[in-house]
């Protein structure tokens, strides 16, 4: 009687799970190539690359889900040459961005914990990441809101997502020193959106790695 009633108790948990159906712990991941030093990169974790086809300099990954726990994160260009062998930990519900950018000549990888909370109203929010190569330290400022900046970024620094009046706005990247204006970015913002913009690339290059902001446009849909 006793072992038909633990077969009847097992049945029964069985029965439960499959109907209620059990998920795994996820969170989300995305590679962001902003080094130019590298050309295209892949991601691998686990040592399996997660991406069909490589992303390319000035590009970024669509997000993927992974189960959550502490992984082996891996980088490499297109020739499997290894940029970047750490671990991971990613928790459940939690997005991630990770860069790969360029800081005087070598090549460095940034985590990002992304915090997506919308900006409600008219509004969007706007972030600032220093990944220039070669640039000193700068001001990002808006012209037609000169109070609304980011004031004395290096290489590497980033700003947390800041509230802003959608439209067309314009930004100065000034040097701290001097107060030179080294570029200038114009852009539509719309609301509802997060911005994340970027200073990549070299001062005094003409080419694809030139001085210039790059801009990333995420909403809720990821």
């Amino acid at each position: 009687m006793k072992q038909i009633s633990i077969l009847a108790f097992l049945a029964l948990f069985l029965f439960s799970c499959t109907d209620r159906g059990i998920e795994d712990s996820k969170g989300k991941l995305r590679l962001i190539n902003a080094s130019y030093l590298t050309g295209d990169i892949n991601l691998y974790i686990e040592y399996d690359p997660v991406f069909s086809s490589n992303v390319q300099y000035l590009n970024y990954s669509l997000f993927r889900e992974f189960i959550a726990g502490t992984r082996k994160l891996q980088i490499k260009n297109a020739s499997g040459t290894m940029i970047v062998d750490t671990s991971i930990t990613i928790e459940e519900n939690k997005t991630y961005s990770a860069f790969l950018y360029d800081s005087a000549g070598t090549v460095k990888y940034k985590l990002l914990n992304e915090l997506f909370f919308s900006p409600g109203g008219s509004n969007c929010k706007v972030r600032f990441l220093h990944l220039s190569n070669d640039a000193p330290a700068v001001n990002a400022i808006q012209q037609f809101d000169t109070t609304f900046r980011f004031e004395n970024f290096t290489n590497g620094m980033h700003s947390e997502y800041t509230p802003m009046a959608t439209g067309l706005h314009q930004f100065h990247v000034n040097t701290v020193s001097g107060n030179n204006t080294i570029y200038t970015n114009q852009f539509e913002y719309e609301a509802g959106y997060l911005y994340t913009m970027y200073l990549k690339g070299n001062v005094s290059s003409q080419g694809i790695d030139s001085l210039g902001i790059f801009i990333i446009t995420d909403s809720g849909n990821y």
